[in-house]
């Protein structure tokens, strides 16, 4: 509404000039633009709360998948090292087993077999 209060003085002062026809037309183009931009602005903004939520830049959808698949490398990595570190303690319990029992040395069950 400010605007409006400063137009309408601005375009008395612009007639009181006699200005030429083409400087009119100039302005006068300005202005439906002006208004256009500003019509066109507010039907997207209320059309947007009714949009079904996608997002409608091409650079936010890529780094919004560009994430998901960041996200989904870092947590295959883990199960990686999960599945690595669990492969390391199967191989390292049997190992303890065989050094408790003596199993892993053929010459320990052979002096037993002497000794009884």
């Amino acid at each position: 509404m400010e605007t409006m209060h400063e137009i309408i003085p601005f375009a008395k002062e612009m007639l009181a000039q006699k200005p030429s026809r083409r400087m009119l037309k100039v302005y006068l183009v300005g202005t439906v633009v002006a208004f256009l931009g500003m019509v066109l602005g507010l039907v997207e903004t209320v059309c947007q709360s009714f949009s079904s939520g996608e997002p409608l830049d091409a650079e936010l959808v890529q780094l919004m998948a560009r994430e998901q698949r960041a996200l989904e490398t870092e947590e295959r990595r883990r199960h990686e090292e999960v599945a690595t570190v669990s492969a390391a303690e199967q191989i390292t319990i049997p190992r303890k087993l065989q050094q408790a029992t003596g199993a892993h040395r053929g010459t320990g069950a052979a002096n037993r077999l002497h000794a009884s």
